[in-house]
């Protein structure tokens, strides 16, 4: 198949340096009203309208194919002064496909994990723990770790199964569980119609903390950047780090239920996983629900 670079050059040999000027025109005029009294059959109008559109399609050919070799689409990389390429493609390449990467940028009002529709939401329960189903990433196979088991029920109506075996209302029966290292019990994945996907720790039907569990157990440590929606980011490491701190020790535990909130924080861990919790004035929920009036000022105090 002819390439658009050679358009140019056959052009060029085709018609023999001829270009498209005034003179061309008036020549071929010319020459069109001496040689209509020879044509025959031929009115001298039709032999100049041919002349005519000869010079046109002379012109519209020098026009157009320079255009064409221009046309041809180059990908163009950016990079940082002093980063190389090889680390910038290890660093994008270790990101789970449809990795959700916090920016300035207002947040998601309405979060990351996904929708409940007519019925209960996207679950997985193991050893009596429930996780949610999230939006981001799409999947999260180059994450998985360790093998927790295996789905062993399967249940539209998980409120009403009173057992202690692995279940999800969407991962089907047989569906390997998996765990992320440094994670702790915070996050869970499982195969969803052919990807892995991501569930974080939440509270269901009136159960969240187990045992002596603390805040620290559902949203570990390690957050690299922190972003409330309608406020903004946060990705100074020692500002987190600040800010998590404050959250694990200032928080009160109000109860096992979830709210809805106006607002969502999303905790960017760096590996292309990132939890959230709903916020509605100074509480904050995910896995239960705590008030922290000294992080929500803090964070707002760091945004400024």
């Amino acid at each position: 198949m002819m390439k658009p670079e050679q358009f140019r050059q056959i052009a060029d040999e085709a018609l023999g340096g001829l270009k498209a000027t005034p003179g061309l025109f008036n020549r071929a005029k010319m020459r069109a009203e001496g040689q209509s009294t020879k044509a025959k059959g031929l009115p001298a109008r039709r032999v100049l309208a041919l002349a005519m559109s000869l010079v046109v399609l002379v012109g519209g050919a020098a026009l157009i194919l320079p255009r064409l070799q221009q046309s041809k689409i180059h990908t163009v990389g950016t990079l940082t002064a002093g980063e190389s390429q090889a680390d910038t493609l290890s660093e994008k390449a270790d990101l789970p496909r449809g990795s959700l990467q916090l920016s300035k940028a207002p947040g998601p009002k309405q979060g990351i994990w996904e929708g409940s529709g007519h019925s209960n939401f996207p679950l997985l329960r193991l050893e009596g723990r429930y996780y949610r189903m999230l939006t981001n990433p799409s999947d999260v196979s180059s994450l998985a770790d360790a093998n927790m088991g295996q789905v062993a029920v399967f249940t539209t109506e998980p409120a009403l199964d009173g057992g202690s075996e692995a279940l999800s209302n969407i991962a089907p029966k047989g569906a390997v569980i998996y765990s992320f290292s440094g994670m702790g019990r915070s996050a869970l994945a499982a195969q969803v119609n052919g990807q892995t996907r991501l569930f974080q720790r939440v509270s269901f039907a009136g159960n969240a903390l187990i045992g002596g569990e603390t805040l620290r157990d559902t949203l570990p440590q390690g957050a690299v950047a922190l972003q409330l929606s309608g406020v903004g980011t946060i990705t100074d490491r020692d500002t987190v780090n600040g800010l998590m701190n404050t959250l694990y020790s200032a928080s009160e535990y109000q109860g096992n239920e979830t709210i809805s909130g106006s607002q969502t924080l999303l905790l960017d861990y760096g590996n292309g996983i990132v939890l959230q919790m709903n916020v509605k004035g100074d509480s904050l929920s995910a896995c239960g629900t705590w008030s922290c009036p000294e992080f929500i000022e803090q964070f707002m105090a760091a945004v400024d």
